[in-house]
């Protein structure tokens, strides 16, 4: 499902290859590690990960997150676990996300398990 989204995306070329690589690696990460069982559920992250790695490479800003919602996103009881999978998933990754962008990544990370519980 995701690699229709990630070839209209390297083939408009918002994404490169090494970006759509990434992505997939992702992916099979976390379907193998049973991570995630539902591949719907990864659609919205792998997506935002996708465009992310493609606005670092560009040097493009992020817009910061809310206080409310990084207040929020810190008092998370799915926070460390969020960091500790962010931290496996990085390694397949040539970008190095910067710390606003993090808090987003960690947002939907939290929201996909939560939707795995």
């Amino acid at each position: 499902m995701i690699g229709k989204k990630l070839e209209i995306l390297k083939d408009s070329k918002i994404i490169d290859e090494e970006t759509e690589q990434f992505v997939l690696a992702v992916n099979n990460y976390l379907l193998e590690q049973k991570v995630i069982d539902n591949e719907e559920h990864l659609d919205m992250f792998l997506t935002h990960i996708a465009m992310a790695d493609a606005r670092q490479k560009k040097n493009e800003p992020v817009i910061g997150m809310d206080e409310l919602i990084v207040s929020e996103i810190q008092n998370d009881e799915k926070l460390a676990e969020s960091k500790a999978l962010w931290q496996e998933l990085s390694r397949y990754c040539a970008t190095t996300f910067s710390h606003e962008e993090l808090w987003f990544v960690y947002m939907h990370i939290i929201n996909l398990l939560k939707k795995e519980q």
